[in-house]
């Protein structure tokens, strides 16, 4: 069994965390996903200039993968892009997998994701029967979030957007300026949310802007004992582990380098561990 921290344990068991999920459970769903720089490289496909591709391959390669984005949208019809994306993140029949039902028996108030796949709510209706209800913030209503929060109803919270509006989808560097100018609500709820929970990251390698500066000024202006955690593979080398600790107060929880698949049972034995202290504790 992996073994978790009891405190993060009893945390999840009390409600008091916060599920921020990444590309990697939606890969664990359906293992075709790409990865964000294949993703580029099939839009970059379209682009009618062969130096343009040849551009955007070199900023991939680079991990400069905004600008690469913001190339292939300046050169690439919207009826394009959105053709790509919405045969990519928009499959069906929609695929089930059962780590979404461990995630579901942890009954997190709230799940924050970069996803745009519909994996999420698709999969908590399925794995309840059609009884999991649920809000869901875009970017395109920012606004109603806080009230979200306030309801007795779980709330998934899309920071990038969802494939069922493309037209607010955040993919290249102007549209993430454009949603953190036109959405300060959004990412100072968020940034709320991350001070005073313990957030659990899973499927996310942390390398998303957004989250980077928000975790830095949490740890910076309202620095906490109590970390985050992130299951991750093992970092290459113990600096990088130790300065994810110092500068966005998150441990990584470890598996062994590329043994992704190790992934489902972890959360699988997470969610075994947060109900039996539940049961121990008379927690509902």
């Amino acid at each position: 069994m992996f073994k978790w921290d009891g405190s993060l344990v009893q945390e999840i068991a009390e409600r008091r965390v916060v599920f921020f999920v990444g590309a990697g459970f939606s890969k664990i769903a359906r293992p075709e996903f790409p990865t964000w720089s294949a993703l580029l490289m099939s839009l970059a496909a379209s682009l009618p200039k062969r130096v343009d591709q040849a551009l955007v391959k070199k900023m991939v390669d680079k991990q400069r993968m905004l600008d690469a984005a913001q190339i292939i949208t300046a050169g690439c019809t919207k009826p394009q892009i959105n053709a790509i994306l919405r045969a990519t993140f928009q499959p069906r029949p929609v695929p089930y997998n059962p780590i979404y039902e461990s995630l579901l028996q942890m009954d997190p108030k709230t799940v924050i994701t970069t996803n745009y796949d519909e994996f999420l709510e698709k999969n908590f209706e399925h794995y309840s029967g059609g009884q999991a209800i649920h809000n869901i913030a875009r970017p395109s209503g920012g606004s109603n979030l806080l009230n979200d929060l306030r309801s007795p109803v779980r709330s998934i919270v899309k920071m990038h957007g969802c494939i069922t509006e493309q037209d607010n989808i955040v993919l290249d560097r102007q549209s993430y300026f454009a949603i953190r100018q036109k959405n300060q609500g959004l990412f100072q709820t968020i940034t709320a949310l991350v001070t005073v929970h313990t957030v659990v990251f899973v499927g996310y390698s942390l390398s998303d802007p957004d989250i980077q500066l928000i975790l830095e000024n949490v740890n910076l202006f309202n620095g906490a004992q109590h970390p985050h955690y992130a299951l991750m593979q093992k970092p290459e080398h113990t600096a990088l582990k130790e300065v994810m600790k110092n500068t966005y107060n998150v441990e990584i929880v470890e598996y062994p380098a590329g043994n992704h698949a190790v992934v489902p049972s972890a959360i699988s034995d997470l969610a075994e561990q947060v109900l039996a202290h539940r049961s121990s504790t008379g927690i509902a």
